[in-house]
């Protein structure tokens, strides 16, 4: 059986060469945690979910890292989601459960990214490997 330490490290890694958009690159998954430490689970959620129009997202790096959170949480072994979901309705889920689940769910995350910012790729190390 794995521990949980295991099980964010392993699912951080399945991460470590997807794109983060925005004009921070990778950096944007390092601003997460403290936007969620600073405004909370909801607030920072909601700001990744914030619509630009046509269907896309205002802040698309912020809404990626959130579905790499949802995706960790439903995992076996975490378990705090019964499945993967859009992020406005994780929103919804966490509106509507209590303040544990809010702050289990919070705990896991910020342990998660811990795992999740360390293997992100950068922008920036993609052109350094291309130019050596």
């Amino acid at each position: 059986m794995k521990n949980l330490d295991q099980i964010r490290a392993a699912n951080a890694i399945r991460h470590q060469n997807t794109v983060f958009p925005g004009a921070e690159g990778g950096e944007v998954v390092k601003k997460v945690p403290t936007m969620i430490r600073d405004n909370g689970m909801l607030a920072a959620a909601a700001f990744a979910a914030e619509p630009k129009g046509n269907g896309n997202y205002k802040n698309p790096g912020h809404k990626k890292v959130f579905d790499c959170i949802i995706e960790h949480l439903a995992s076996n072994g975490v378990n705090l989601l019964e499945r993967a979901m859009p992020l406005e309705d994780f929103i919804r889920f966490l509106v509507g459960g209590d303040s544990a689940v809010l702050r289990n769910i919070t705990t896991e995350s910020m342990e998660y990214l811990n795992y999740l910012r360390r293997f992100a790729r950068k922008k920036e190390d993609e052109k350094h490997g291309s130019r050596e």
